[in-house]
């Protein structure tokens, strides 16, 4: 008998050590935070949103751990196709993502077009201004904002004085009509001039090939400038002007670091990486509740990279100053 009341008392704490962990694990469970959906939309499967990307996702990781919350990321990439996006979007939407990010201009458009009731962070886009999805970057007034890639065109026209102090007349090609690139080279009139530099813009249509317009700047300038516009730095526009330049003996101001490898004398550019890690403190900012949308405002590149082609200015006879050469973040040069 005294065995089997020692084995009903044993059986028994058993069965309340374990209610009592059930119930402490329920406890954890309720305590611990809920995912909290984002959705984040690329322009395209292009490598180059990955670093943005990378920078986002490790960036929020920090922000978890700082706000004390979880978030769960649906990353979905456009086809370029606007009726199979539209869908993909809106199909995605059906998740009910607290937060959206768009990576890019394409995907910023499509996602503005579906007009999501929740906050959107853009970013790796230009000119959000006119793309008409914020009223201004200092107050955007309404669910969108986020970082751009714009840096300002005076500082990219110094850089090339800097490393080519000749340049006087640059060369630009743009798409006739697009309200980014026109709003961009407005205020790069205005730099150039404050700079003595004379801006010889020539727009094209849409789909048209630059061959033409990149002759048209025959004995007219003496440097091109490769700008965010399909007409002037999408692939084979890129390669035309670079193709040109070499023909003609001119430096070719380039948009990126894959430009100056790909010939350009030098860029001057956002850290991409950068701008997904901004976004996503910006992102830190909406999920807290310490800041609304509509009053956060449009943030620039807060760290911007220069990349030099050695072997480009030796091929062009220009000397490259040693101090402007110590500033560069990245120098391309075979004989190193």
């Amino acid at each position: 008998m005294k065995g089997l009341a020692w084995a009903a008392r044993v059986f028994w704490s058993v069965c309340l050590c374990c209610c009592l962990c059930a119930q402490c694990m329920a406890t954890d469970y309720e305590d611990s935070p809920r995912p909290i959906p984002i959705l984040l939309i690329r322009s395209s499967n292009n490598a180059f949103y990955d670093p943005t990307q990378k920078g986002f996702l490790q960036s929020l990781k920090r922000q978890e751990q700082l706000l004390n919350i979880s978030a769960k990321v649906n990353i979905i990439s456009l086809s370029g196709s606007q009726d199979t996006d539209q869908k993909m979007i809106e199909q995605a939407l059906n998740q009910h993502p607290q937060l959206i990010v768009t990576l890019g201009t394409d995907a910023t458009i499509e996602t503005s077009a579906v007009h999501p009731d929740v906050p959107v962070l853009f970013t790796l886009v230009l000119n959000p201004v006119a793309l008409g999805v914020v009223k201004s970057l200092d107050a955007p007034g309404t669910n969108f904002s986020g970082t751009t890639l714009l840096v300002s065109p005076g500082k990219q026209l110094e850089a090339l004085l800097q490393v080519d102090p000749q340049v006087s007349r640059v060369g630009v090609i743009y798409t006739q009509g697009d309200p980014v690139s026109q709003a961009f080279l407005e205020a790069a009139q205005s730099d150039a001039q404050q700079l003595h530099i004379t801006l010889v813009t020539v727009a094209i249509k849409s789909g048209d090939p630059p061959s033409t317009a990149l002759q048209s700047l025959d004995g007219k300038v003496d440097a091109l400038w490769t700008i965010a516009d399909p007409a002037s730095s999408g692939p084979q526009a890129l390669q035309a002007t670079l193709a040109y330049a070499h023909a003609h003996n001119l430096p070719v101001l380039g948009l990126s670091g894959a430009t100056v490898h790909e010939g350009a004398l030098l860029a001057l550019f956002p850290d991409l990486e950068d701008e997904g890690a901004l976004t996503a403190e910006m992102a830190g900012y909406l999920l807290s509740g310490s800041q609304k949308i509509e009053q956060l405002r449009v943030r620039g590149p807060r760290k911007v990279l220069l990349c030099i082609n050695l072997d480009v200015a030796r091929a062009l006879k220009i000397k490259v100053p040693n101090d402007v050469l110590h500033l560069a973040d990245e120098v391309v040069d075979s004989e190193r």
